[in-house]
Parts: C-alpha cells; sequence; structure tokens
C-alpha cells in the first residue's frame, strides 16, 4: 500500500515495507452478481485511501429471465467501461463473451503494471483464463512480479483457481468482510496518513516520561513513550525542531522501525484524527469490555490495566513484562485466534504491533482498542475492530504541562472527554 509520500529530512526514518497478500478470488455461483458489486466497491475504497489500484471489474445486467443483456469490464482507476457482451441469439448457448473485445480492454492491467500498481483487479477467473486466454497473461505476470491479484472465480472453477494459483492462492467468500480481511492491516499506518491534510503544521510537541504529545491546528494526539532502555529507543530524529514541521511528515515516523519516533509518529496521526470536533459516545472504554467479557468464554488483553482481574476474572493478559499471571508476547499466536473478545490498549498502536495483532484476530471477534492514544477513526473498522475507546484534548495547555510533568494515564482524562466509537452492526 502506498501513501502520497511526505518529504524527510535526511535524519528522519524510512518507512518499512508493508507485507504484500498472495492472490485472491472471491467465489462466487454462476448468475449471482453481488460478488461484482463487492469487487468494485472494494476496489473504490482502497482507492480513496490511496492505494494504487488498478485493472478492470466486470458488472453484468440480466433480464426478468435471467439472460445477459449487457457486460462490461470497467477501468477500476479511470471509471471507463468495455463492452465485452457477444450479440446472440436468445436460445444460443456459446460464450456470451467476445474474446477479441476482452483482448482489446487488456490493455488496462498491462497499463497497470507498467505503471506501477499496489493491487491489480482482473474481472475473472473463468474457464478462458483456465485455458491460458482471457486475462491470464496479465494475472500471472502481475503474480511473477510480487503485484497482489485479486479476482472473482465460479465455484465451477474454483479447482482451476487453486491449481494454477498453487501454493499461495486463495479463495474468499463473496463479501467485503473478506476482502479486508485478506488485504490485511498491514497497511493502516498509510491508510491514516492519507487522511493528514499535507501543509497543516505541528504546533507543539511533548516528549514526556509516560507519554508523548503532539499538538495540531485542530486537536491533540498522545502516544505511550517508550522506555529510554529499550531496545533500539533513541532521541527523536530532529530533536529541537519538530514543532512547526509539517504534521502529515511527522505522522510518517508511525510507519518506522524506531521506537522513539514511531511514538511522535502515532501522537501526530492522532493529532489530526482525534480532533476536538470528533463526537461519539461518552463512556469508559474499560467499564465497556469488562462489561462485554463477562459473558464470553476466552477473553483476551494484550497490554495490562490496574485491577483489570477484579473485573474480568478469567482474562487472559499478554505482557511484554511477563509474570506469574500474564502470558509473554509470544503466546498471543495461539491466545488471539481463539478469543472470542480482544481488548487492545493504545500502546498496540504506538509501538508497531497493531496490524499483526488484528490479523491474528478470528472473524466476529470483539475487539476494542482503549487508551488516551487510541486513533478515532473509522477506518479501523474494517480491519477488524468493533470498538474505539479514546481521548479527545479540550485543554491542550493543560494536557502539556501534565504530559511534561511525568503524568500517568488516569490524570490525562482531566484534559480531555473519553469518546467511543463502534462499528455500526450489519443490517
Amino acid at each position: 500500500m502506498t501513501a502520497t509520500p511526505a518529504t524527510l529530512a535526511p535524519s528522519d526514518p524510512a518507512p518499512l515495507p508493508r507485507p504484500r497478500p498472495g492472490p485472491a478470488a472471491m467465489l462466487y455461483r454462476s448468475g449471482e452478481g453481488l460478488a461484482e458489486t463487492h469487487l468494485i466497491a472494494f476496489a473504490a475504497a482502497l482507492r480513496a485511501r490511496g492505494v494504487r489500484v488498478g485493472g478492470l471489474a466486470q458488472r453484468t445486467d440480466r433480464d426478468a429471465a435471467g439472460r445477459k443483456v449487457r457486460m462490461d469490464v470497467i477501468d477500476v482507476a479511470a471509471g471507463a467501461p468495455h463492452d465485452i457482451l457477444q450479440k446472440l441469439g436468445a436460445a444460443s448457448t456459446a460464450c456470451a463473451i467476445d474474446t477479441q473485445a476482452l483482448a482489446e480492454a487488456s490493455t488496462v492491467l498491462r497499463a497497470a503494471l507498467d505503471r506501477g500498481v499496489d493491487l491489480l483487479v482482473a474481472s475473472r477467473f473463468s474457464h478462458l483464463e483456465a485455458e491460458g486466454q482471457g486475462l491470464a497473461q496479465e494475472m500471472f505476470t502481475a503474480m511473477a512480479a510480487g503485484v497482489p491479484v485479486l479476482t472473482l472465480v465460479p465455484e465451477s472453477r474454483a479447482l482451476d483457481w487453486l491449481t494454477a494459483t498453487a501454493p499461495v492462492g486463495r479463495l474468499l467468500a463473496p463479501t467485503p468482510e473478506a476482502c479486508w480481511r485478506w488485504w490485511g492491516p498491514h497497511g493502516l499506518y498509510d491508510e491514516l496518513l492519507n487522511t493528514v491534510p499535507p501543509e497543516v503544521p505541528a504546533r507543539r510537541v511533548v516528549v514526556g516520561l509516560n507519554w508523548t504529545m503532539v499538538e495540531g491546528p485542530d486537536g491533540v494526539g498522545l502516544a505511550q513513550t517508550p522506555t529510554r532502555d529499550g531496545a533500539g529507543c533513541r532521541p527523536p530524529p530532529g530533536a529541537g525542531s519538530l514543532a512547526g514541521r509539517p504534521l502529515r511528515e511527522l505522522a510518517g515516523f508511525a510507519r518506522g522501525l524506531d521506537p522513539m519516533a514511531r511514538a511522535i509518529g502515532a501522537a501526530a496521526l492522532n493529532a489530526a484524527i482525534n480532533r476536538v470536533d470528533r463526537t461519539g459516545e461518552a463512556a469508559n472504554g474499560l467499564d465497556l469490555f469488562a462489561e462485554g467479557a463477562a459473558t464470553a468464554e476466552s477473553p483476551v488483553m494484550v497490554g495490562a490495566f490496574p485491577n483489570v482481574r477484579e473485573r474480568v476474572p478469567h482474562v487472559r493478559v499478554i505482557e511484554r513484562a511477563p509474570g506469574p499471571d500474564r502470558f509473554p508476547e509470544h503466546a498471543a499466536a495461539s491466545l488471539i485466534p481463539a478469543a472470542d473478545a480482544v481488548l487492545l490498549t493504545a500502546s498496540t498502536f504506538g509501538n508497531g504491533t497493531l496490524p499483526g495483532l488484528l490479523a491474528q484476530t478470528r472473524p466476529g471477534a470483539e475487539v476494542m482498542m482503549v487508551g488516551p492514544g487510541t486513533p478515532l477513526s473509522p477506518l479501523l473498522f474494517d480491519h477488524g475492530l468493533t470498538a474505539l475507546a479514546g481521548l479527545v484534548a479540550t485543554d491542550p495547555d493543560g494536557l502539556a504541562r501534565a504530559v511534561a510533568e511525568g503524568c500517568g494515564a488516569r490524570a490525562l482524562r482531566r484534559f480531555g472527554r473519553d469518546v467511543v466509537l463502534r462499528r455500526a452492526s450489519d443490517p
């Protein structure tokens, strides 16, 4: 996933490359058009977040009897349609695809690969592609280059798709949720970065003992300060000249490897996201999690809150500093996929572990992030989070003093208001 790059000073941390998913195909039944709609909508959603998407998506219209009356492939980048329906008689049983028109439209895929894309959309993998025709050449060229490919495949050709793309090809349910889980959360920092205006300045940067604060024109962001003796922790790049630099430039630090710079980047992202006009439910996130986890069979918490076991006695806690009642970090790989309720402290956003943790959550689990450094962005709901509980600052000066004096999380709440966002329930 590629966001519009910010201009970095020579000392600024370079962003880490994001993992790329393997090729995938949404499975559909013949005559159904919902998968086509989901593919077009998913491509549009990624493009709106700054992802470079190219290729063709199919759109089919049918009459009341179910016969195809129009079949286009749409350039997902330019929106231009290409008619690929042969004009056959109503009684014809021949293939309805105009192979010559499809071959001409395939130039869109080749042009997308030439200019460089983060995702190539191919209309579908059907009998033509299984025989090496249609869009097969462009799809396999993209796969060979490591470019993710997303397409549709009818149930009758599912085995052909898996055989052709073994061992990395995947079949997806024809749902938006399946697409997002395949795409993965590893590009979410880029997605959030694209929401930050490019030229607005950071008014203030405060790195305190426990918290790091960045103030923008319309909001204040927080992130937990990494321990000074932690691995790789060093003075933040450009210290002494951070205030006044573009907020988006500082937010780009969140994609790097240096812990201190990453905390500043997360706080800068939050300064753009947790604006003073951000509205939501006024509630305590930990109380909400405790209420929901009371009936959960296997709740898990990543990062510990004080006295959490008094509220949720059966919760399993994962901590970087494990103890008698806390599991070590490597236990996340076995505990989180089995959990039906997961609480992530906002420190996972600031320290860069959030994408990997979200990738391990199971579909249908309740996943909440809680803490003053929680980014209150609905974009995170597509990546598995179901609720966000954070802080919107209402007294920036008071908050800055508290951060500089080394206050704890509970004291920060005096200078803001609790805000909870919940993912909309499926209809």
